[in-house]
């Protein structure tokens, strides 16, 4: 027979036993893997700021906040690091540790290559992923399609930062059934010579997001150009269609946020690093004024953007 002392004696050895490794799970183990994301701004202006608060209120672990001024020697030794905006991307591909699974987020498709191609070049295939600011070039020729259904030539230009871009684009015309009419810009060129015919020889324009093509003065000219011709303009951002454009096509700071939100929630279940993306959640704005002008039916952006998404879906 078992006395009191031996039975109590052996349930303390099996609880032991059973407990003991799940306490020093509890203890170390979860407090390992609960490591905090390190969340990159370039800066703490505005729009950054609003992709910090939409991750915030997205990602189940709420991220460590900090920008490239106040990074420490260890933070490039994180498990994950969010970097948000240009500035704080390339810091971080110039500090990257290979264990570390590394998101650069709202910046430009094409700026994300280059600093990839100049700050990893012999990285065979580092944990290095991306949430452009850019929407991929497809959706705006098929934006470009529904504002003008009956449209068979498709005006662009590019410029030294978007030359890669080349085939997507042409490819894209290509599936939308448009006949691609492109021009490229150089810092040299005359850009109303170098639209000019181009424009008048297209039955859309489509703007590429390339600082070194169409800054302010050339968009004004542009615009203007097109308004002349009868040539609706797509553009990538609001502004742009506040500023003449028919129709443009644009994700705000707390659309990427969000995404990025999503993102990390996946990697903290265990999921792979997504490669680099374009924009999940998008808006589709209109200039009514600009619409009338050429004689152009638009219901509405909402609309618009349904019937993208629509279009997207079926691939």
């Amino acid at each position: 027979m078992i006395t009191g002392m031996q039975g109590l004696d052996r349930i303390t050895r099996l609880l032991t036993r059973r407990l003991l490794p799940g306490l020093i799970f509890c203890l170390f183990g979860a407090g390992l893997r609960a490591e905090p994301v390190l969340l990159v701004l370039s800066d703490f202006s505005p729009s950054y700021n609003q992709v910090r608060d939409a991750v915030m209120m997205t990602a189940q672990q709420p991220p460590v906040v900090t920008t490239p001024d106040q990074l420490t020697p260890t933070d490039s030794h994180r498990g994950t690091i969010l970097a948000v905006g240009s500035r704080a991307c390339e810091q971080m591909l110039s500090r990257y540790h290979p264990d570390t699974r590394l998101v650069c987020s709202f910046l430009p498709s094409t700026t994300f290559v280059q600093l990839k191609r100049q700050l990893l070049p012999e990285q065979g295939q580092p944990q290095v992923s991306a949430i452009f600011i850019d929407q991929p070039l497809l959706r705006q020729i098929r934006l470009a399609k529904l504002v003008r259904p009956d449209a068979r030539f498709l005006g662009s230009a590019l410029g030294n930062n978007s030359q890669s871009l080349r085939s997507e684009l042409e490819s894209g015309s290509k599936e939308a059934g448009l006949e691609l009419q492109l021009s490229y810009l150089t810092t040299q060129d005359n850009p109303v010579e170098k639209l000019t015919p181009v424009i008048q020889n297209s039955d859309l324009f489509l703007v590429i997001p390339d600082s070194s093509v169409f800054n302010r003065a050339i968009s004004k000219w542009l615009l203007y150009l097109s308004l002349r011709n009868q040539v609706p303009v797509i553009g990538f951002s609001e502004s742009y269609t506040n500023a003449g454009a028919t129709a443009s096509v644009h994700s705000s700071p707390t659309q990427i946020g969000q995404q990025a939100g999503e993102w990390l929630n996946r990697l903290s279940a265990g999921e792979a690093l997504p490669p680099p993306s374009y924009p999940a959640y998008f808006d589709v704005s209109i200039n009514t004024v600009a619409a009338r002008t050429l004689n152009l039916k638009l219901t509405s952006g909402e609309a618009l953007e349904q019937e993208l998404l629509r279009l997207e879906a079926r691939r």
